[in-house]
């Protein structure tokens, strides 16, 4: 049986599946709907943003919880098991309610007169404020809330219906798996990485590219999950020269990097739009005597099927 529990493909009573000592997550429900309409582990662990091995480790959790396999895996297509199919359409309700439920809690307190926009800390601050006075020109005043975390926190809150938009950046290493059916997205603008440096007294940088063997250049860089380190290791794979490089802070918020790379501490490749102002006034300087940088898009999505009127003035206003 290829490893599958001996209760793998029975029917189960219904009495059985709340065991003691188990609580059902409603992501795993969501996770199961998704599963079960893709028939594919891969295809619905990217609809749902997370990595296979910790897809299917959520599915064994709802399997465990319910006390008998729901999926079929030995054939391909997967199918479901006689357990399987009688929790999806009750998994079907519990999601399709639980959603009803939020939106008319939120709705009651006014949910219905804010505008929630996910998107990451970087782009709150560098892209956000422009676009905000943009649209509000054309859409009228409205209460924005903004969420801040991943890309894919960020995607998931807008599938879920906790977002109303999402702002992100766009690149080919960042393939964003929104459903196409479902959601659009249009791209309101480019920036770029690009290298900077706290300045000498002669105004050339403290850290400059490309750095040799001997003294290689103190890198201030992301952390391997965030977005911004994925874009920039594309691009220096693109560079023809060797860049000696040695890394001596790593973080996930470009913001930390940026105050280090003002105090000295090394060189740091930031969004333009994070930087202008300092490049302007001197306090930083462009590291990298070729000039290279690596350019990316920032791009909004929105559900093709909005809530509201406001949402589609200024979904609207954002395309003009």
């Amino acid at each position: 049986m290829c490893g599958l529990p001996p209760w793998h493909g029975t029917r189960l009573p219904w009495s059985s599946f709340a065991q003691a000592g188990y609580r059902v997550d409603h992501k795993w429900l969501e996770d199961f709907v998704a599963l079960a309409r893709e028939r594919s582990f891969s295809r619905a662990a990217e609809l749902r943003h997370v990595t296979q091995p910790q897809f299917s480790r959520r599915i064994r959790a709802l399997e465990l919880w319910a006390g008998g396999a729901l999926v079929n895996r030995a054939g391909m297509p997967l199918g479901l098991t006689a357990a399987g199919e009688e929790l999806l359409p009750v998994a079907r309700r519990a999601v399709a309610g639980l959603n009803d439920v939020r939106a008319r809690i939120r709705n009651a307190q006014g949910g219905l007169d804010w505008v929630t926009l996910a998107t990451g800390r970087t782009l709150s601050r560098t892209a956000v404020p422009a676009w905000l006075a943009r649209v509000k020109r054309g859409a009228g005043e409205f209460r924005l809330r903004i969420l801040t975390g991943s890309i894919h926190e960020g995607a998931t809150a807008l599938e879920q219906g906790a977002a109303d938009f999402l702002l992100s950046f766009t690149h080919p290493r960042l393939p964003l798996l929104l459903d196409e059916q479902a959601f659009e997205g249009i791209t309101l603008g480019t920036d770029e990485l690009v290298a900077v440096s706290a300045p000498r007294a002669d105004g050339r940088p403290q850290h400059a590219l490309p750095g040799t063997a001997r003294k290689p250049v103190p890198v201030l860089g992301y952390a391997p999950t965030l977005a911004l380190s994925q874009i920039l290791q594309d691009g220096l794979s693109r560079q023809p020269r060797e860049m000696h490089l040695h890394t001596v802070t790593e973080s996930d918020f470009a913001e930390s990097l940026h105050e280090q790379a003002l105090q000295g501490t090394g060189l740091a490749w930031l969004p333009r739009g994070l930087v202008e102002g300092d490049l302007r006034s001197g306090r930083l300087v462009e590291a990298d005597g070729q000039g290279a940088a690596v350019r990316f898009e920032i791009r909004l999505y929105r559900s093709r099927s909005p809530r509201s009127e406001q949402i589609q003035r200024i979904w609207a206003a954002s395309a003009a």
